[in-house]
């Protein structure tokens, strides 16, 4: 057939060329350039090993966000599969994809993979198949790179730590040690790749087949630094951002009052750089010229997905994938401050504490992710501030936020057994605390200007409701770390740091200096006010009146708070320390009538466990020890769970 010149938007094609790129998609517009990268070079999994991890088949049992466990309750150790089975802890983190994240991220969860995942490899369906897929264990704990398996904006590559799981939703891909994570991790982020996995993929799914496909470069002969080091300041750039984030692992001090939104969005601008930088590097390794790499980057790159979702039962729909939010505003920050205000008055957090969550200490230690070097010195004033914006170096070099004297301020105020209380006579009050701690830390003017972006200068009754409505809930997932036990109409009532509930903490609140003495002072005022209503006339008598009906009510309230709590106690909530095995939401199930503004979450799931649903659980054998002995006898995985594996007698 003669040459024939084709009009624009026409392309011609030999069947071939589409056999070029794995999959034979339909994708007559790429160059033949493009086309060919993917048989000029090595496949991924021809340089490393992606595989998929563990499926609990129950997430609900299995898996917890890490702030439902104590942190020390958790292993980080673990550097392989064989040292589990002699770890004494039971929960271990593990990746579990999430929302679209770079270079570090998404580290909220942990596994139980107690005496290396007994319960989990003896959880058997009603068929009497294995229903979990502890598959590749061998991989498990080892350093390597993680994705989102579904996202409307690519993979987004991420570290794994050494000593973390790989999951089924949370894949990893594993180098020879001879590789550099940090330069795998850069070729993975960069735009070149993101367009070369669209022609694969072209749904938001990236699976591990797809990932497979992926062309390589050579590297050998390459210049490591220059892909690993603006990979490296990349990853730390991360790292920094997740020290600002309250319900993060990594969790240091909030954003800056003042300055807070212009640090975040100098960090991403340097992101953006760093970025671009990685990008000219790949660009380079595949040898792709200008035409393509615009080609790439206008019509491959993040453009033509597939609307597709995912949800696997342990979150909510609307919760599984919870995008960071792009800007962040005062309204954000200040939140955040209070929230640090409340861990510190519960004793979640620990200012100059080396090591504690919140410990507003920056050392450069905890930039070594891994393989991954710690900053230089100077990398490390580029990242976090010179020392002379610190309050003082300590002798490892820590640099604190906050002067020793605040340090020990703060700690006087921390409340040792996690019970504050709402109510402005008591030397426990939760406002006037959170009001004195940030007053330490931001001083008066600045502590008065965070109270009033947050709370609208009402700090108590921010933290009697929206605090939790509108903050905290929506941040821990539905599994707040502090608890609003509260009367009807939230007169009075307590919040409590979860991790600090124990057998008598139910009892505490009914006994002095609590809600006795709350009542007795009501009634010693209505007492008070009654003499005054006798002698009073016209006008003077009515504010008497209106006063002494406010107290008759509130004394109401607060005895059917007294009495709900009686019920509570009487009916057996004793915790025990195993009980924070089974998570918050399964702990705060019982208390669900003294929890009234969130009453539905808990109820919900008081009455599954009432229906036998989580008789895995030790408040189940609380509670209902017959019926759940009788389950454990025809479940495996339930008489490990309870520690009486001779229960078992199978079906």
């Amino acid at each position: 057939m003669s040459e024939m010149k084709l009009p624009n938007q026409v392309y011609r094609l030999r069947q071939a060329d589409f056999g070029a790129i794995p999959g034979s998609p339909w994708v007559y517009w790429v160059s033949k350039n493009v086309q060919q990268i993917f048989s000029s070079y090595q496949s991924l999994s021809e340089v490393a090993e992606p595989k998929q991890g563990l499926a609990t088949a129950d997430n609900m049992r299995f898996l917890r966000f890490w702030w439902e466990i104590p942190i020390q309750s958790i292993d980080f150790s673990c550097r392989k599969q064989e040292s589990s089975h002699f770890s004494h802890k039971k929960w271990f983190p593990c990746m579990k994809g999430g929302s679209f994240s770079k270079w570090i991220g998404n580290q909220e969860y942990i596994v139980n993979w107690f005496e290396n995942g007994k319960e989990i490899q003896n959880f058997f369906g009603s068929s009497g198949k294995l229903a979990s897929r502890p598959q590749n264990t061998e991989y498990y704990f080892r350093e390597g790179i993680t994705w989102s398996l579904i996202s409307s904006k690519g993979p987004g590559f991420r570290i794994i730590p050494p000593g973390w799981i790989i999951t089924h939703k949370g894949p990893g891909i594993y180098f020879p040690t001879t590789t550099s994570i940090s330069q795998a991790l850069a070729i993975l982020n960069s735009v070149a790749i993101s367009g070369l996995l669209s022609l694969i993929s072209p749904t938001m799914g990236f699976e591990i087949g797809q990932l497979s496909l992926l062309p390589w470069p050579n590297l050998e002969g390459s210049s490591l630094d220059r892909l690993s080091k603006p990979s490296n300041s990349s990853i730390w750039l991360s790292r920094w951002l997740e020290t600002k984030k309250d319900a993060s692992i990594d969790f240091a001090i909030p954003l800056s009052w003042h300055d807070g939104s212009n640090e975040v969005n100098i960090i991403r601008q340097k992101l953006m750089d760093l970025e671009k930088q990685i990008n000219r590097e790949v660009y380079q390794l595949f040898e792709i010229n200008q035409e393509d790499q615009a080609f790439i980057e206008t019509d491959l790159a993040g453009g033509g997905l597939v609307t597709a979702t995912e949800n696997d039962g342990l979150m909510g729909a609307d919760e599984e994938e919870t995008a960071q939010p792009i800007f962040i505003n005062q309204e954000d920050i200040a939140g955040d401050w209070l929230s640090y205000a409340i861990g510190i008055i519960l004793g979640r957090f620990q200012p100059g504490s080396p090591g504690a969550l919140g410990s507003a200490i920056y050392r450069r230690t905890d930039f070594a992710i891994g393989s991954l070097p710690e900053p230089s010195e100077e990398e490390f004033n580029e990242l976090v501030g010179d020392p002379s914006q610190f309050a003082y170096i300590d002798e490892q070099g820590g640099r604190h936020v906050f002067s020793r004297q605040v340090e020990d301020a703060l700690r006087k105020l921390a409340l040792p057994d996690g019970i504050a209380v709402f109510d402005p006579t008591h030397p426990r009050d939760l406002p006037s605390l959170v009001s004195k701690a940030l007053e330490l830390m931001l001083g008066q003017a600045q502590a008065q200007e965070v109270i009033q972006q947050a709370a609208g200068g009402d700090l108590r009754k921010f933290l009697e409701k929206d605090f939790f409505t509108q903050h905290h809930i929506k941040q821990y997932r539905k599994r707040p770390v502090y608890w609003p036990i509260q009367s009807a109409k939230r007169s009075y009532g307590f919040v409590l740091f979860h991790e600090k509930i124990d057998r008598n903490t139910f009892y505490a609140l009914q006994q002095e200096p609590y809600l006795p003495t709350k009542r007795r002072a009501v009634q010693l005022r209505l007492e008070e006010l009654g003499k005054k209503a006798l002698t009073a006339q016209g006008a003077a008598r009515k504010p008497i009146e209106k006063e002494m009906d406010e107290l008759r009510q509130l004394g109401e309230e607060l005895a059917q708070f007294a009495k709900d709590l009686d019920a509570i106690t009487r009916g057996g909530y004793e915790p025990e320390a195993d009980w924070i095995d089974d998570g918050v939401i399964l702990r705060m199930a019982p208390l669900w009538s003294v929890i009234p503004l969130w009453k539905s979450e808990p109820k919900k799931y008081w009455e599954e466990l009432a229906a036998g649903k989580y008789d895995w659980s030790r408040i189940a054998m609380h509670y209902w020890p017959e019926r759940v002995k009788q389950a454990c006898k025809k479940n495996k995985s339930y008489a490990i769970a309870h520690g009486h594996e001779e229960w078992f007698i199978g079906n």
